[in-house]
Parts: C-alpha cells; structure tokens; sequence
C-alpha cells in the first residue's frame, strides 16, 4: 500500500538537491537515531545546536557555543539517542540535522548554514537543511545526514553518499521488520512527492498493535479509565489535525518558492 504526499509539504525550494541523493524516508523517534548509530558505527551529533554537557559533566542548555564534537561525549550521546525532551525540542523548534559528530566543525561551518530568504511581508526566515543547495557536496564528505522533515517535524529524510547507497538498503529493511512506513521522494508528471510505502501486513500489524497498547496504557496512567468516550475523542482530535494540515498546506501554496 502507497501513500503519495506533495513534496511541496516538506521542502521550500522547487528543487531541491536532497532529492537526487540516495535516501529514506521513515518516523523520526529514538529507534531510527539508534538504527542510524548501529548502521553507520557514529556517534550522532545535533548541527548547529550547542551539546549540552561539556567534558566535565557539566550541564547548560543555555550554551550559546561548543565545540561540535562535544556531542560525542556519553552524557551527550545519551540525550540524543534516548531523544530525550531536550532533543525534541531542538527538533521541533529549530532547524537541525544529525551528522557525525567527530565530523569536521569547519566544513559544516562552510556548508551547513542554513539558507535564509525573505517571504512576502518582510519576515526572514531560515529554510530546513533538507534545501541546502551544497548538501550533495556535504553528504559526499560526511557520508550521511538525518533531517526532520514535514511540518510537525515526525518524519526524516536519511540520506547518504553514493559508496553508502547499502545503509539505504538495510534501514528499508530493518523499517520492514519493524512493521514502519518507509518511502522515497521522486519527481513525475504531477511534480515532486513522496511516495510512503506500508510494512509488510504481518509486521505492520504487530506494530500498530503494540503502539495502540503504549497508548492506551498511557492514557489509563494519567486520566483513569476512558473507554467509553476515547473513540471519539480520537474522532475529535484527527478531524482537528486535518484541519491544520490544510491551513498549513494553504498557507505554504501562498508563499512562492525559493
């Protein structure tokens, strides 16, 4: 089963270099930040966010600089691959990207500063690192970047160097196994989408079961029995996220792009 979105909901430029790279598409959560560690033998590393421990331990959230690979100290490393409330909130507030933290800080410098443009109304506002126009050059050297795409910020775009097109292969894999929806960008007549593809049945399932009981267990914890009118309250709430997917939608349509 396919699920085709408009690429227009994840990228600002009409074309943008990430997508002739070999790449995936699949949910941004802890388990693909520890997929990406096991599968590339690195330590993740948040660019441009300053790590939030320093050598000694110490911690501040508050660091206005630090040396990259300052993210691949234990404390560190813990946050990011627990994506810990911290790292959520880098990724949904700000624009970020995983690299390898031993990478080279001068060539992210030189390459990796997010473009900015000014929209209709005056504002200036940054673009994701999904629109770098160098962000082939940069994969080339770096092997592999992890972005948070789409406007909530749930899914990642996965995208490596062509000697690495093998780890594509093997998260397409292990996101079968694991029953996750995994796709790829491509350009046809109707313009840039993405093509999401369903898990396997059997998997799919599996999974879709055990993330129903997380959630369930977590609303009893917190709210006390609630099976009587849970149902619609999920009615409610996904008429209200539609909603907001198509002001954001309507509201991207009127903003030309880059």
């Amino acid at each position: 089963m396919e699920h085709i979105l408009s690429g227009a909901s994840f990228f600002d430029s009409s074309q943008p270099a990430a997508v002739a790279l070999p790449h995936l598409v699949t949910a941004l959560d802890a388990e693909l930040i520890g997929k990406v560690q096991h599968l590339t033998g690195c330590r993740p590393g948040l660019w441009a966010l300053p790590a939030p421990f320093d050598s000694e331990d110490r911690f501040d959230n508050m660091r206005e600089s630090a040396p990259f690979d300052a993210w691949g100290l234990p404390l560190n490393q813990g946050e990011v691959l627990s994506f810990s409330p911290l790292v959520q909130e880098a990724v949904f507030g700000s624009r970020i990207m995983f690299v390898d933290s031993e990478f080279d800080q001068e060539v992210l410098t030189r390459l990796a500063t997010s473009p900015g443009r000014r929209v209709e109304g005056g504002a200036f506002v940054n673009r994701g690192y999904q629109d770098l126009p160098e962000l082939a050059e940069l994969v080339q050297q770096c092997r592999w970047v992890l972005i948070p795409l789409g406007p909530e910020r749930g899914l990642a775009l996965f995208a490596v160097g062509e000697t690495k097109r093998d780890w594509i292969l093997k998260l397409e894999e292990w996101c079968d196994h694991d029953g996750r929806s995994h796709g790829r960008f491509r350009v046809d007549e109707n313009g840039l989408r993405l093509v999401l593809r369903s898990a396997p049945e059997n998997y799919r399932k599996n999974a879709i079961g055990h993330q129903i009981d997380l959630f369930l267990s977590r609303i009893e914890t917190h709210f006390g029995s609630l099976e009587q009118s849970l149902a619609s309250l999920v009615e409610a709430r996904i008429e209200k996220r539609r909603q907001l997917r198509e002001q954001i939608a309507a509201a991207k349509q009127s903003t030309p792009p880059a």
